[in-house]
């Protein structure tokens, strides 16, 4: 019997397999409509022209309250870490504080700036890569595609080196709040996570602001607009956003492009012999595999959606991992194709939201397959597929744990 979309939807976020392989769930919801309104009343958006539309829509606002009511409800927000952060976060706000927050804080990431950065990343890759030259295979994840982005981003902030491997976990743990379907008990990992990181970057705050440093996080205690500056629970909450989303986005990038090159020896091939096709290589696996597969909105007003309209006050979930496999806009969209140069991605998101941190992504993702390519002709994963295990999320689409070997 044919599932109707309430069913899939079920599927895709409640499932192991739907969870570890989405992408057939969203093209059935898509076919079936291209707006949704959930038997929970949330509505799905799918289409890329529509999932676009509405994340730049002005009447589209980020509200933790909403997004995450059917978790916790407000009375109980400041009992929870991971719940008591979000509106400290530039991610989660909305103008004026977003334009602000971003204001503020987005001298970092200038094209002059971030291309400033490129001999330091090009280094931690070819010493990453060295590594695995050395031992012949690595996991590579837990050897390559995590160390880089935590140190581009702990560097640029100014976190030591040696405190980077205590972050991953917590982070991580933190980040789980995105998913849909939480549990008690993920919910309460989450905050073990939230507390141990507001911990960590109260103290480093605290410290850099009685010794101010060459780094990021001692020019955002400095920065100023006119009488304006961050706060501490800013100040704190952008640490945990820029650290977050730079090392989790940037990492699953990493992986599941390399997962994606891995499964299309071909493709792998291509670029070997077309190295100037790096960075549209880079644009495809955010594409084909995207390391966020979806947005939370909600509407102030009433927003026209492939000609439905979504009432004011409703909850959204815009499936850019749907919208990236749309066939009207990305034509034979489940072929992985290092060539392919159709339209802009919806991997960092769109419109006031877009990532801050997007080119500095690209770059390393640039370098470093640039530089494993060139480095080893013999790349590949022992034991096939099967060696490759996915983590058992899809908000943040990402591998655990990947094998790499050299020959």
């Amino acid at each position: 019997m044919e599932m109707d979309a309430d069913e899939l939807l079920a599927q895709l976020f409640l499932t192991p397999e739907g969870l570890r392989e989405p992408y057939a769930l969203y093209e059935r919801v898509r076919d079936l409509t291209p707006v949704h309104r959930t038997a929970l009343g949330h509505w799905v958006v799918t289409g890329y022209d529509d999932v676009n539309t509405f994340l730049r829509s002005q009447h589209a606002l980020k509200d933790p309250y909403r997004v995450f009511a059917p978790w916790v409800g407000k009375d109980e927000w400041q009992e929870h870490a991971a719940l008591r952060r979000l509106p400290n976060i530039m991610l989660w706000a909305n103008p004026p504080d977003h334009t602000r927050l971003r204001k503020l804080a987005g001298f970092a990431f200038t094209n002059r700036a971030v291309q400033a950065m490129r001999p330091q990343i090009t280094a931690m890759v070819e010493g990453l890569a060295d590594k695995l030259e050395r031992d012949g295979v690595i996991d590579y994840m837990k050897d390559f595609a995590f160390p880089l982005p935590a140190m581009a981003t702990g560097r640029m902030l100014g976190i030591p080196d040696a405190d980077l491997p205590s972050l991953q976990e917590p982070m991580r743990a933190f980040q789980d709040i995105y998913e849909l379907g939480l549990t008690p008990d993920d919910l309460a990992a989450c905050d073990k996570g939230a507390q141990f990181t507001d911990d960590y970057f109260s103290e480093l705050v605290e410290e850099r602001r009685k010794n101010p440093g060459d780094d990021l996080l001692s020019a955002l205690i400095a920065a100023k607009d006119g009488a304006d500056q961050l706060s501490q629970g800013e100040l704190i909450g952008m640490c945990n956003l820029l650290f977050g989303a730079g090392f989790e986005t940037t990492t699953n990038l990493l992986g599941n492009g390399m997962l994606a090159l891995l499964r299309h020896p071909e493709q792998m091939d291509r670029l070997r012999a077309q190295p100037e096709l790096i960075p549209n290589a880079v644009e495809e696996m955010l594409r084909y595999d995207s390391p966020t597969q979806l947005g939370n909105r909600v509407t102030d007003s009433p927003v026209e959606i492939a000609g439905t309209v979504i009432p004011e006050g409703s909850s959204v979930v815009a499936l850019v991992g749907a919208a990236h496999r749309d066939p009207r806009r990305f034509p034979d969209p489940d072929r992985f194709d290092v060539g392919r140069g159709d339209a802009p991605v919806l991997s960092f998101s769109s419109g006031i939201h877009y990532c801050l941190g997007a080119s500095l992504a690209r770059m390393e993702a640039q370098i470093a397959f640039s530089t494993l390519l060139r480095r080893f002709p013999g790349l590949h994963c022992p034991g096939g597929a099967d060696a490759v295990v996915f983590r058992p999320r899809l908000t943040l689409r990402g591998v655990e744990s990947l094998p790499l070997a050299t020959g």
